[in-house]
């Protein structure tokens, strides 16, 4: 059992590809600290949508439903944990943006800073326009999957209802 992709979670804040000189091909950034890891950040999203009994492509498929676009898609981990790309997950500059607060500084015209309410800071190679365009695409897939669950709540609880009063 692969312990680094529960640190996938409502405390992620960034997944990063990493190398050094240890094997490490990750980097996970919390709320309480900053992880490496020998695999790879798709490795260990897919590892994480396992624990939650999906899978990243089902997640992707679902992304795409909502939002009608295939390219660099947002997906949701698990209840209340979305994850947005920064490109095309087959680069190596691919970061993995979780749902918290941050605010952004453009460092140039390809390069963005987050500052999480925290005060975590985490450089990616994306332009602030792709950082705003993701994180809001990240938003409304959340918020499409908060409605879904309440009319869902609903519709079962006035079933419910109209069986007690027959």
């Amino acid at each position: 059992m692969n312990c680094e992709s529960y640190l996938l979670d409502s405390q992620a804040l960034a997944l990063l590809a990493h190398k050094d000189n240890y094997g490490s091909r990750s980097k996970i950034v919390t709320l309480h600290g900053t992880y490496t890891s020998k695999k790879s950040p798709v490795e260990l999203l897919n590892l994480a949508c396992l624990h939650n009994r999906t899978t990243k492509r089902i997640q992707k498929q679902a992304a795409f439903e909502v939002l009608k676009f295939k390219q660099k898609p947002p997906f949701i981990l698990s209840e209340g944990v979305g994850v947005f790309p920064t490109s095309s997950s087959k680069h190596d500059t691919c970061c993995w943006i979780f749902n918290h607060f941050f605010t952004t500084r453009e460092i140039d015209k390809k390069t963005t800073e987050l500052t999480f309410s925290t005060g975590i800071k985490v450089t990616v190679a994306a332009s602030l326009h792709i950082i705003h365009q993701q994180n809001g695409r990240l938003h409304t897939l959340l918020s499409h999957s908060a409605q879904t669950k309440k009319e869902l709540y609903f519709e079962q609880f006035l079933f419910n209802s109209e069986r007690l009063h027959r």
